[in-house]
């Protein structure tokens, strides 16, 4: 099944407002960065789920399993093997 949304080039949204949050995903290998590659179609969206992202798992207010409940659950969605 061919994808319905094409990702962009990072180092063409790094020329954008998404720059920092690229930087971030990149050093900190998480989230994907391919995930504001997908999402830079709408840079407001893209930085809105980032900052989603980061409250839900950086912040403490959840625990490690659901966490991975999450993860799981979001890669088996996507029919990712992760």
């Amino acid at each position: 099944m061919a994808p319905n949304i094409t990702m962009l080039d990072i180092e063409e949204l790094k020329k954008t407002k998404l720059k920092p949050y690229i930087e971030r995903s990149l050093e900190h290998k998480a989230p994907d960065p391919g995930a504001l590659a997908m999402l830079g179609h709408n840079i407001d969206l893209a930085i809105a789920n980032y900052e989603a992202w980061a409250v839900s798992f950086n912040s403490g207010n959840l625990s490690h399993k659901i966490k991975e409940i999450m993860r799981v659950s979001l890669s088996r969605r996507a029919h990712c093997s992760y």
